[in-house]
């Protein structure tokens, strides 16, 4: 049985940006393991002409140390892309490159073991570290005994109840999209069913496929949301300071049964559709409409898809109902993409450490404190970090790219017990608390004096 410091679980790009942070301490050995046999970053969904929604800088390591060998920069001067990069003068960079980017990190790094599906988790208390078993493809079981572990499962497709039936049609989550394009192109009616990023990257790209011939001769696009339009994501430079260190730290400080809804309520920060994706709709709507044509597109909003039912001849019909007036209709199509989002997916062994080993809150979830840690009920020493908690422990920086690193830098801090990464400077120029208490100054103290 091999012994470690930390023990990672899943390698998605938060927890390969910690393998990458950790390859610079001698002093803290590490293993990470994943299932799948190489590192591949939301493939369904890198289709040409897609970005990242962050800048380049949200890579794997910059925002904890710029000058570590797994920076992005690193990457492109190691492929000879630096003046590539430089005459490209983009910030968001190419989605493609980025899962190349990540893949050729986790190559780098020796911690980093694919092909091993972790199959258990337990607590060997003689010790008080975690026991981890793993399973190769093959079959081959592996052992591992770390004090600490580092939880990075990340997210798995989440389909509405209405998509639960026995489909004689393409019926597919967004996360598929990549892969049955062509399938999709083919088909002449097509319904995209949600409001975020991914629904419109699939309705832009079914849009840009879709030729004025097809569209003359009845083939269309159908685009329908439950949301109230099709909004953009905030962009604006102070509303990009909700994903600082800043904001992460304030949303923790407020009390636990305040930060469910205060996101409930901040969906434009994080769920929206870039403003150059909704540009590039609009354009091809206005040009595909001249003369009074039919561009072949329509968009949908405020309207909740009910039912979901086969039909003859290889399609579907939707039961849909509309939010604000009292109207329900039914529409048809031969293809329908659920673009609605993920869940978190929690191992099974998560649940047998919950109660013994973790504390939980009264829904069930474990208490991830301000340090990425689960608190523990047993008086254990080691540590569980938890990667991309729920939005309500953090905030809704808890699933974006640019704080990746420094939550990574938090870890380490906390396996080193002392700060080798500077975590704590100020990041936002505003205040997300009330300002600091000013007495009046003609000595009466009162702070409200002069309100009226």
């Amino acid at each position: 049985m091999m012994d470690i410091n930390l023990a990672g679980i899943g390698i998605g790009p938060f927890n390969l940006g910690l393998a990458a942070l950790l390859s610079s301490h001698d002093n803290l050995s590490s293993v990470f393991l994943e299932r799948k046999p190489g590192f591949r970053w939301h493939e369904g969904l890198l289709l040409p002409g897609t970005t990242l929604q962050v800048p380049f800088m949200a890579d794997l390591v910059t925002m904890a140390n710029p000058t570590h060998p797994l920076s992005f920069l690193n990457y492109l001067a190691t492929h000879d892309r630096l003046y590539k990069f430089y005459f490209y003068e983009h910030f968001m960079i190419p989605r493609q490159e980025y899962d190349d980017y990540c893949r050729w990190a986790s190559e780098q790094l020796s911690s980093c073991r694919f092909g091993e599906d972790v199959m258990d988790v337990g607590l060997e208390t003689a010790s008080d570290s975690f026991v981890i078993e793993s399973r190769s493809a093959a079959g081959a079981r592996q052992h591992y005994r770390s004090r600490n572990i580092a939880i990075g499962v990340g997210t798995v497709p989440f389909l509405p109840q209405w998509t639960r039936i026995r489909a004689t049609a393409p019926l597919l989550h967004s996360s598929e999209f990549g892969k049955r394009r062509l399938e999709l192109a083919n088909r002449r009616r097509v319904t995209v069913v949600g409001s975020g990023q991914s629904a419109a990257e699939c309705v832009l790209a079914l849009y840009n496929d879709l030729t004025p011939e097809r569209i003359a001769a009845g083939s269309s696009i159908q685009w329908i949301t439950r949301s109230p339009g099709f909004f953009p994501m905030e962009y604006s430079k102070l509303g990009l300071e909700y994903f600082t260190p800043d904001y992460m730290r304030h949303f923790h400080g407020i009390p636990p049964s305040k930060r469910r809804e205060i996101v409930a309520n901040q969906g434009l920060l994080y769920k929206g559709i870039s403003f150059s994706t909704i540009g590039e709709i609009f354009d091809l709507l206005y040009e595909r409409s001249v003369g009074g044509r039919d561009p072949g597109l329509s968009l949908y909003s405020n309207c909740t898809v009910e039912t979901l039912e086969s039909a003859a001849h290889g399609s579907f019909r939707l039961g849909i109902g509309h939010n604000h007036l009292d109207q329900k209709t039914v529409i048809e199509a031969d293809a329908v993409v659920a673009a609605t989002g993920y869940r978190h997916a929690w191992p099974d062994w998560l649940d047998t450490l919950k109660g013994s080993v973790l504390e939980t809150c009264e829904k069930g979830d474990v208490i991830v404190g301000e340090d990425f840690r689960a608190r523990r009920c047993d008086g254990g020493k080691g540590h569980v970090f938890i990667q991309n908690a729920e939005t309500f422990h953090h905030g809704v920086g808890a699933p974006d790219l640019g704080l990746g690193a420094f939550r990574n830098a938090v870890i380490v801090n906390r396996l080193l017990d002392r700060e080798h990464y500077r975590v704590n400077a100020r990041a936002s120029f505003q205040h997300f608390g009330l300002p600091a208490h000013q007495p009046d100054s003609s000595g009466s103290g009162d702070f409200y004096a002069h309100a009226s």
